[in-house]
């Protein structure tokens, strides 16, 4: 079933729904983190709950900081234990991020937030329609506020990530801070304290370019 292809959806199981209910991120809670990664989606394996490897999972977003402390890895696809496709489902974004080489003195300060705030399987390239129709207007709210309202954050955004917001943006009152067209340069904002960054996605093999520059803008970040 791993090799098979699949077709990008809202993940089948009850269960991690719920978690994401819950608690729409990973790691640190998004507003109290002073460095936040945008992503769209949060991708799994269609088998992940049915496996005994979905106690890490259980386990991590319960506290994903306290997760970091204990196994000294940033998110359970990280594991030993991993027993699935090591070339999808999410698992190539976490071990290119780990390339930064942040240990677990960093976990307070971080935190992963998606566009969707539900878990997915497969691709959303293959059904961007059905992407966009799972976004959930409030949950919208939230990420825009992070750079909105007044704080400390240095929040880093793909490319890709960006079109999804100025496209999200044409029929909600989100993002309005966005330019209708992204300048050829890296696109990089700031207010109210905070900053956006682009980088290149950590799916994504250039993101290895960057990894240098990220910890870097990272470490000073977090000196100010």
């Amino acid at each position: 079933m791993e090799n098979q292809k699949i077709t990008f959806g809202r993940h089948p199981s009850a269960q991690l729904n719920n978690l994401f209910s819950d608690k729409p991120f990973q790691g640190q809670v998004p507003e109290n983190a002073r460095i936040v990664f945008l992503s769209s989606d949060a991708n799994y394996s269609p088998q992940i709950s049915e496996h005994d490897f979905f106690k890490y999972i259980l386990e991590y977003q319960e506290d994903g900081v306290r997760f970091w402390e204990k196994y000294n890895v940033h998110h359970p696809f990280l594991i030993d234990e991993y027993p699935f496709n090591k070339t999808q489902n999410g698992r190539p974004f976490h071990n290119n991020f780990r390339r930064i080489g942040l240990d677990s003195s960093y976990a307070e300060f971080i935190s992963f937030i998606e566009l969707l705030d539900i878990p997915t399987i497969g691709n959303k390239s293959e059904n961007r329609k059905l992407f966009y129709s799972y976004a959930n207007i409030e949950h919208l709210k939230k990420i825009d506020q992070l750079y909105l309202e007044a704080g400390n954050r240095l929040i880093f955004i793909s490319r890709g990530v960006l079109c999804d917001m100025i496209r999200l943006r044409q029929n909600t009152d989100v993002f309005r801070w966005l330019p209708n067209t992204l300048p050829k340069e890296k696109f990089v904002a700031a207010a109210n304290g905070n900053k956006i960054q682009e980088i290149y996605h950590f799916s994504s093999s250039h993101i290895h370019r960057e990894i240098g520059a990220i910890r870097h803008m990272i470490d000073a970040w977090l000196e100010k």
